[in-house]
């Protein structure tokens, strides 16, 4: 039989009361394998976390910026890339050097390199906590505006999943930490940790299908049939992104129920939440922000512009608004947004009073709702001239 070299074994000589340990070196390229790729992910977490968080403080104003979702946003990015500078650096400890690996003796570790684990572990569980709770808020962002009843339930509902993902997450942090100062597996607790994941996965679904139910509902409705992008008010565009978005999350929490020799999508789960949850914000804040920027609204011809409004704002053509599943204004209110349309038909189309765009930038502070009826008002003084 011929010589092999690459299945031949590595051998650790021990004390003499114990046997030579052999390690066959495919089962050591396997693992360094693995090191490498994780350690890649977390730097692709690091950098897209990085990234986010300059995109936010650069494109935010200073009036905004202490906003709660903003503020959400931020502390989960922060926390998110100082978590994932522990996680990663567990590779540059003796925790994941040659002899202790593969003899199993962390004796000679030094008590510090425990600390930097366990911050490690503590950090992820705090973004996991911030990622709920951005979620919670977005969501109720967005179900604002449903009836009362529909909205104080889903309510209720998401923040029971909330407080039922983050009780398991807080146990299955404390069992870990445990296991990192006794080094003593936590395979006893083997139902502890399914039962968490259980539980965030479940949390995972709930806001995807919460975030797409709008989407949902219109495509039944209208027959597949999407709103143009310039039909879209801020509000529209918070829910499509969300909805779109969160499969992302979704996905990731899915594969972790998977096992990939190569792949950790256990800790790509919160930080895609803490990554795509403020991009649907910022576009929502570009749109709303459109009107203040003089270049940014083309002129037209009274006539064009005319029937450019009324293709535009009917309701029929706008079918995120139609028949819509968040909606809840009533006859008296639509009357008046037809009334205030048919009194404002030549003024700009983002300056008419809309309900949905009026609540959104009440809600994450989008606009005041004096600056909104200024700017319609001195639409029409401009008209009248």
């Amino acid at each position: 039989m011929a010589f092999n070299p690459y299945t031949q074994n590595i051998t650790i000589i021990g004390p003499p009361d114990y046997p030579p340990i052999l390690i066959p070196i495919t089962l050591i390229d396997t693992f360094n394998d693995e090191t490498v790729s994780i350690v890649i992910n977390y730097g692709a977490q690091l950098g897209a976390s990085l990234t986010m968080l300059l995109v936010i403080l650069l494109t935010t104003p200073s009036s905004k910026f202490l906003r709660a979702s903003c503020l959400l946003h931020v502390l989960a990015l922060i926390v998110c890339a100082v978590r994932t500078v522990f996680l990663a650096f567990y590779f540059l400890s003796p925790f994941s050097h040659f002899y202790q690996v593969w003899s199993g003796d962390y004796s000679q570790i030094p008590a510090w390199n425990y600390r930097t684990s366990i911050a490690g572990t503590i950090l992820s569980m705090f973004l996991a906590v911030i990622a709920e709770g951005a979620l919670m808020y977005q969501a109720w962002t967005m179900v604002s505006l449903f009836a009362n009843k529909a909205k104080y339930a889903i309510f209720f509902l998401s923040l029971l999943i909330i407080l039922i993902t983050t009780a398991f997450r807080v146990a299955f942090t404390v069992v870990q930490c445990e296991s990192i100062l006794s080094l003593e597996s936590s395979q006893k607790y083997a139902w502890l940790f399914k039962t968490a994941l259980i539980f965030n996965t479940c949390s995972m679904a709930w806001f995807c299908a919460l975030f797409n139910s709008k989407i949902v509902h219109h495509l039944i409705s209208n027959r597949g049939v999407l709103p143009s992008r310039r039909a879209m008010t801020p509000m529209e565009v918070l829910i499509m992104a969300n909805g779109i978005l969160m499969f992302i999350p979704f996905i990731f929490a899915i594969l972790e129920w998977c096992h990939f020799i190569n792949f950790e999508a256990g800790s790509l789960t919160p930080t895609s939440i803490a990554i795509v949850l403020p991009l649907a914000s910022i576009a929502a804040q570009r749109i709303s922000q459109a009107p203040s920027t003089p270049s940014s609204e083309p002129s037209y011809p009274s006539s064009s512009y005319q029937a450019q409004y009324k293709s535009t704002r009917d309701s029929s053509r706008t079918p995120l608004k139609s028949g819509s599943l968040f909606s809840a204004i009533s006859k008296t209110s639509s009357a008046t947004r037809s009334h205030v349309a048919d009194t404002t038909v030549l003024a700009p189309v983002r300056d008419v009073i809309d309900p949905i765009d009026l609540e959104l930038r009440q809600i994450d502070g989008y606009a005041q709702p004096k600056e909104i009826h200024s700017r319609a008002e001195a639409g029409e003084s401009q008209l009248h001239k």
